[in-house]
């Protein structure tokens, strides 16, 4: 895994992208999740309804994941929270830091802090 992790701290500064280039798969914030997880289910969103996208993602994460604990968080465990009122994934990389994309901005690392208001989960992949 921590090879993977350098791999994707390299790629921070890449646009946001909505989608896999010529499907209609949704990739948007979970970009630095199916780095990670190649082999990660892709799904198509089912409305542009927010609300139902958001709820829906919670779903596949939940089904793909095991939920564990903040004190649990390991390199590569997926933080999921909602942000300006979507869902929003987060992949941690250790030391509190987050790599993660916005609708609009680039690959980046933040602190966990930027997201802990709307964190709904910390999930451990079990693919």
């Amino acid at each position: 895994m921590n090879e993977k992790i350098k791999q994707l701290i390299q790629r921070v500064g890449e646009p946001y992208c909505m989608f896999f280039e010529g499907t209609d798969f949704y990739k948007g914030c979970f970009a630095p999740v199916y780095y990670l997880y190649e082999d990660a289910p892709r799904f198509k969103l089912p409305s542009d309804n927010h609300n139902r996208n958001f709820l829906y993602g919670m779903a596949k994460i939940k089904a793909h994941a095991q939920e564990i604990s903040e004190k649990d968080l390991q390199q590569g465990d997926i933080i999921a929270a909602e942000y300006n009122g979507e869902l929003h994934v987060a992949v941690y990389i250790g030391k509190k830091q987050i790599i993660h994309v916005f609708r609009g901005y680039l690959l980046q690392i933040n602190k966990l802090e930027m997201i802990r208001k709307g964190i709904k989960g910390f999930f451990r992949v079990i693919i």
